[in-house]
């Protein structure tokens, strides 16, 4: 069991955030030229430290792997990554309407409009934070009493529970609220509107580093992690009819900055 105070636990994940922006802004690409085949590839707006929008600026871990990665194919495609809410995103991609999406975990028969993937661009750890003397086992195992159903936020258009979960939403122990982001989740749990929150974890623990930073009065109030429910990989997720060539010459492109990155993580921690 992991407890959150002020900020414990979050030095590691943001130190490794630093560390691989660091390694990233080391490896330089050729510059791009004029194109006519433009590519469009989604993000998500607001799903930090991986890929949101501050200032009205994209950032993240996947974006800027991603930036990295498009640059040695601008020579034939214009990439451009666009900002847009997960739920709206996905419907795009849905409608055909853009090449990919970022950053997907694989769920083809639940989302058969995206017909492959990439490669991994991470791994992350789907978790469940609850506030302190929160019985979520107890929910989970459908032995919790009727006047004390457990209020559980995720993030609207994530595929994160499993089939414990769905059992106890559906038995009426739990019940599930949708809301937009990993920050309005947050708020809700720090402020007593949720019970238990289900995300990844360091996107959970980089948001309430966030808001307890910003937000004093919430500094004393302690979430645990209680349940780890699976580990999935992130990817760029392709529509259909997108071409092949373009998905080997991008995984390609990704693996290739991959392979810069270990060898500037491994100079970077040489004593």
């Amino acid at each position: 069991m992991q407890k959150f105070g002020v900020i414990n636990g979050v030095g590691m994940c943001l130190s490794k955030y630093v560390l691989f922006l660091m390694m990233l802004s080391t490896l330089t690409f050729p510059v791009k030229s004029q194109t006519s085949n433009v590519v469009t590839i989604l993000a998500d707006d607001d799903y930090p430290p991986y890929s949101y929008v501050e200032n009205g600026v994209l950032k993240g871990i996947y974006i800027e792997l991603l930036r990295r990665a498009i640059t040695p194919l601008q020579r034939e495609y214009f990439v451009e990554i666009v900002p847009m809410p997960w739920k709206r995103a996905l419907l795009s991609v849905k409608q055909g309407n853009v090449v990919g999406i970022i950053p997907p975990y694989r769920h083809s028969e639940k989302r058969p409009f995206i017909s492959s993937y990439s490669i991994a661009l991470g791994t992350e750890h789907v978790v469940t934070y609850c506030r302190q003397n929160i019985d979520l086992e107890s929910a989970l195992a459908l032995k919790l009493p009727s006047e004390k159903r457990l209020h559980l936020g995720m993030n609207a258009g994530y595929l994160l529970l499993n089939q414990r979960y769905k059992k106890a939403i559906r038995s009426g122990y739990i019940k599930l609220w949708e809301n937009k982001s990993t920050e309005a989740n947050v708020i809700k749990l720090l402020t007593d509107k949720l019970d238990c929150y289900v995300n990844d974890r360091n996107a959970t623990l980089y948001e309430l580093d966030n808001i307890k930073r910003s937000n004093p009065e919430l500094s004393h109030i302690l979430v645990e992690e209680k349940d780890e429910i699976s580990q999935q990989t992130a990817h760029i997720g392709f529509s259909q009819g997108v071409d092949k060539e373009f998905i080997f010459k991008m995984n390609d492109a990704l693996l290739g900055v991959m392979h810069e990155l270990d060898v500037k993580k491994s100079e970077l921690l040489k004593p």
